[in-house]
């Protein structure tokens, strides 16, 4: 999902200070977006594509520090927790401003919370963080005090982290996609879909008068330009057309950024640190009768050479998976290991009943009374992992599999996704929170239409589990109820669990001062500025 901070007003030959700071700040910052996000509306918005862009713009009453974790005051300047832990009060900042130039009062704090109870409202993929909540109640124009309905371990940082959003512009019948008014250092300045999305600083940021957030958010402006070819991004920022690009591993960034002109122009980083990493899988439409046999999904699994694949394309520079291992080998230490086996993959299939009756190379079986081909469609969006597909598809063949590979669309896949017209999807997931709650992927309340558990996995016992592990404050115990949940999805294979980072790669044009390559808990880019 503290020291108190008195932001005091001066003026200087009549500029207030948010309009002095902002004219301080200088340059532009560059980065590159994969795909285009399907919606930038924070209420509607599922995808990291959209959270790369909202992060700049949108801002919560409290924040995280990059080293320590601890909290810090942001829209709210201080709190106060309950004896009880039952709520919580905010005293919220005098001088908070949202892009339309409105004034942010506790109303608009009890609207960004309350949003989260409106049917058909909010993205049903993050409303499950929302359950805790029981009331928010308004003690004063810039007071609040929050209930909670029960011990759900998040209720804090849930709290905490949530961004604020004018009630004025989002109280609507109809939200816009595209829509997008906060409270951050940054405002949407133009989207140009499918080329570019700028950001312009605004003046009256409340950030430029509080001591511990002053000195961050240093850029005039912010650029994301939509580029999908890797080859692409990478002579941008060869051509110093971008700022700053992220490398999936270590050999990719020395291959792909050689060479005298580049050694004096960029610089090239490797860092490890506390981030939730991102992890890739394939997840099977258990709605599909090919995938709603929890023994074919093990076969699918037994066949991939995976630590093959990550020794010959990465290096050996990612986790391989077993299971749902979110964040840290704390989580996912006691997950039996899932080592490839081909024999024991066609002993499974055979017993299932799959069998090459035709003789035509492909297994097949009665379903329901119609013959079906072992063959289905993986759909990916990312051209960066294409190889380790064909490499997928090629374990698959060797084993009376027909595994079709298609190229899409970012959004046109999320349409697929959401429909549930889709065989097997190429996804990955961010890391999430520090301490990650499993509710979003696998319970069953998650496979609503737009939720998160978008393969429809449903286990009672897992949702058991789950429900009991989320009002356990102990995060030993926690941990230890949580161990359980993985474990049994990792023995139903939902998903194709692939692997996740161990090390971020990045690299930057050399015009920018830095005060570390990276924080505990983020490279920080907030933090950067441009030489002067």
């Amino acid at each position: 999902m503290q020291i108190k901070n008195i932001s005091i007003l001066i003026f200087c030959i009549g500029i207030g200070v948010s309009a002095l700071a902002a004219k301080n700040r200088q340059g532009q910052l560059r980065m590159a977006l994969n795909e285009d996000p399907e919606i930038l509306n924070p209420l509607l918005s599922a995808s990291d594509y959209a959270v790369d862009v909202q992060t700049w713009v949108c801002d919560s009453l409290l924040k995280r520090d990059l080293d320590t974790y601890s909290w810090q005051s942001a829209i709210a300047e201080k709190w106060e927790l309950a004896k009880d832990n039952g709520s919580i009060t905010f005293h919220l900042r005098d001088n908070v401003f949202f892009h339309n130039g409105a004034k942010l009062t506790a109303d608009d704090v009890k609207f960004s919370f309350d949003v989260y109870k409106k049917p058909g409202v909010v993205s049903p993929s993050v409303t499950s963080y929302f359950d805790g909540i029981d009331s928010v109640e308004i003690l004063s124009p810039l007071k609040v005090k929050v209930k909670f309905k029960n011990s759900y371990f998040k209720n804090f940082e849930v709290i905490a982290t949530n961004w604020i959003l004018p009630k004025a512009v989002y109280d609507v019948k109809t939200q816009l996609p595209n829509q997008l008014v906060c409270a951050g250092p940054y405002q949407l300045d133009a989207y140009e879909k499918s080329k570019k999305i700028s950001l312009k600083l605004f003046d009256k940021y409340f950030g430029f008068n509080v001591s511990h957030l002053k000195n961050l958010n240093t850029f005039q402006s912010i650029e994301f330009q939509l580029i999908r070819e890797e080859e692409a991004r990478v002579e941008k920022l060869k051509k110093s057309e971008i700022d700053f690009l992220e490398f999936p591993n270590s050999d990719l960034l020395e291959r792909k950024l050689s060479g005298d002109v580049v050694q004096k122009s960029l610089v090239k980083v490797k860092v490890e640190n506390k981030i939730p990493k991102t992890w890739s899988y394939i997840g099977w439409n258990l709605a599909k009768p090919l995938f709603s046999d929890p023994e074919l999904r093990k076969a699918l699994n037994l066949l991939v050479n995976k630590e093959d694949i990550n020794k010959v394309f990465f290096d050996n520079q990612l986790y391989v998976l077993n299971g749902p291992f979110l964040h840290t080998q704390e989580y996912g230490a006691k997950i039996k290991p899932f080592v490839r086996d081909v024999k024991k993959a066609r002993t499974l299939l055979k017993k299932a009943g799959w069998g090459d009756s035709n003789k035509d190379g492909i297994l097949d079986k009665m379903i329901d009374g119609v013959r079906l081909d072992l063959k289905f469609t993986l759909s990916y969006a990312n051209k960066d992992f294409e190889k380790v597909w064909q490499y997928i598809r090629e374990d698959y063949r060797s084993s009376g599999i027909d595994m079709e590979l298609k190229f899409q669309d970012f959004n046109v896949m999320m349409k697929a996704k959401e429909d549930l017209s889709f065989d097997a999807l190429a996804l990955s997931w961010s890391g999430g929170g520090v301490d990650p709650d499993p509710k979003q992927l696998w319970h069953s309340e998650s496979s609503l239409k737009g939720g998160s558990n978008f393969v429809g996995y449903k286990n009672i016992e897992v949702n058991k589990q789950i429900d009991i592990g989320r009002m356990i404050m102990d995060r030993k115990k926690r941990i230890a109820v949580f161990e359980k949940v993985y474990q049994m999805v990792a023995d139903e294979n939902p998903y194709l669990f692939l692997f996740m980072d161990k090390f971020n790669y990045y690299a930057h044009v050399n015009r920018f001062t830095k005060p570390k390559d990276t924080f505990n808990y983020g490279i920080g880019l907030n933090t950067w500025s441009v030489k002067k």
